[in-house]
């Protein structure tokens, strides 16, 4: 059983941006596994305007790409796309449970399955599969200068890679008060398209 501490770092804006929205670039080096980089909104996708992509990778990571509909320079779950060097996830979610648990995300990706859920206040996060998990805690919740990671149990580059890219992701639909909250901006800003 392995305990792995990581500290992911903000360095600034990121060369260009997206049609006056800035791209934000993160940084850590995972013990045992080397650098990682994490950047988003990366570019807005081709198949549609509004989505917006992030991404993570590293020489000994995957590269992992997250595609969401845009809301506040996140990515909302509302038509997204995530792939692990080009192995396409498959989500499930309740949208109607009303514990952190029932609404958590699952996440089947390469024959693996995660459950990524708001663990403590809104900052905090917990991505676990079987006999691995990674605790992520954000310095601040919409712009954080440095996410605070600890993996544990049988974990790889893939687990910490996810947990990482997942941060580029707008949360608070994971719990009934964050969803209840962010719900009239978010039916203002994409009434089309609901969240997944």
């Amino acid at each position: 059983m392995h305990t792995i501490p990581f500290e992911l770092i903000y360095r600034g804006p990121a060369e260009g941006d997206i049609e006056r929205v800035t791209t934000h670039a993160w940084t850590a080096d995972v013990p045992g596994f080397g650098p990682i980089e994490m950047r988003f909104p990366i570019k807005y996708t081709e198949r549609v305007h509004g989505i917006l992509l992030s991404a993570a990778w590293g020489e000994r990571f995957p590269t992992i790409t997250f595609a969401g509909v845009g809301f506040r320079y996140h990515l909302r779950m509302a038509m997204m796309e995530l792939t692990v060097n080009e192995y396409p996830a498959v989500f499930k979610r309740s949208r109607l449970a009303l514990t952190r648990s029932g609404r958590a995300l699952r996440i089947n990706v390469c024959g693996r399955d995660y459950r990524y859920q708001v663990a403590g206040g809104k900052r905090q996060h917990l991505l676990v599969r079987d006999g691995a998990s990674v605790t992520t805690t954000r310095s601040e919740w919409r712009h954080p200068r440095k996410v605070s990671g600890v993996a544990q149990g049988n974990v790889d580059n893939v687990d910490i890679a996810l947990a990482i890219a997942l941060q580029s992701m707008y949360t608070r639909n994971l719990t009934v008060g964050g969803a209840l909250y962010s719900l009239p901006g978010r039916m203002l800003s994409r009434a089309d398209l609901p969240d997944f």
